[in-house]
């Protein structure tokens, strides 16, 4: 009877630890959001879109999702497409009323995310994307990216919003890539694509990114890039010639230098030879004069 109940409670056991694990695949099927990473400057997570299928808004189906996932693209990769990214569109506080790109991405930012956003895409499945959020002084910065056979898609849903707010402004906001040959001007966006909300967007092409130099640090807050000039190539083919003519001017000081002590030794030597003479030559005393005698009277 004992061992009946024991062996009752055996499969209970293994029953419970069954159902457990199938409602934790259930929910991470359902979830729409897999987390990444995490830091203090943001996230990155994976983001699931089913298909839409048939909205009261848009009579026909919608076609599914298509992204070229998982997709192994190097974190030196994504380092060169974050660095590309700026905005236009929206005036920074206390600046004048004109029309300035300004870099999504600060240089930190930019080492931060490109190692988790190019793990992301070795884990997506066709049917996830890259969702990236970027905290800043308690504002939001929000967008999504995923690639497409040799095109990575990026959008842009909330730029600098505090928590809760309801008017993003990503609208009225210009995503932009430079430089401007890696973009994909005859980009067709998915037809899934209208359902969302209007949003900057932009597409780059991954060959061309793959061939671009590696990012460029971000100039430090103590220097503008105005004050940053570079060297040309006329600068760097002079600097050997005026690096050999400093040295051939510096030997001939110190041989100089060299041959006046030794001018100097000679001299020294000269005047020891002399005062040596002087003290060994006889002191001559001057003979008396001869004494006038008287004349006889």
């Amino acid at each position: 009877m004992m061992s009946k109940a024991c062996q009752s409670l055996r499969l209970w056991k293994s029953w419970l630890v069954g159902l457990t694990s199938l409602l934790l695949v259930a929910c991470t099927a359902i979830s729409p959001m897999i987390p990444v990473g995490e830091g203090p400057l943001g996230t990155v997570a994976l983001e699931r879109l089913a298909s839409r299928g048939t909205t009261a808004k848009y009579g026909s189906p919608q076609s599914a999702f298509q992204a070229s996932h998982p997709a192994s693209v190097s974190a030196a990769v994504i380092s060169r497409l974050l660095s590309g990214l700026s905005v236009s569109g929206r005036d920074r506080p206390g600046a004048a009323p004109r029309q300035e790109r300004y870099p999504l991405f600060t240089q930190e930012e930019v080492e931060f995310f490109s190692p988790l956003i190019a793990k992301a895409l070795s884990q997506a499945g066709p049917d996830q994307r890259v969702r990236f959020s970027l905290h800043d002084d308690g504002l939001i910065t929000q967008g999504t990216l995923y690639l497409h056979k040799t095109t990575l898609r990026v959008s842009l849903s909330h730029y600098r919003a505090s928590q809760g707010q309801s008017d993003t402004r990503p609208a009225a906001l210009t995503l932009s890539f430079t430089p401007s040959e890696a973009l994909v001007r005859d980009d067709v966006p998915q037809s899934w694509m209208i359902v969302e909300p209007e949003q900057p967007r932009v597409a780059v092409s991954l060959d061309v990114l793959s061939q671009l130099p590696a990012a460029i640090p971000a100039p430090t807050a103590n220097k503008s890039v105005a004050d940053v000039t570079p060297v040309s190539p006329l600068q760097a083919s002079e600097q050997p010639s005026v690096q050999q003519e400093l040295q051939a001017t510096k030997d001939v000081v110190v041989k100089q230098a060299q041959e006046l002590q030794q001018l100097k030794a000679e001299l020294d030597s000269l005047r020891r030879q002399l005062a040596d003479k002087e003290s060994v030559a006889p002191k001559t005393k001057p003979k008396p004069a001869p004494r006038k005698t008287a004349p006889t009277p």
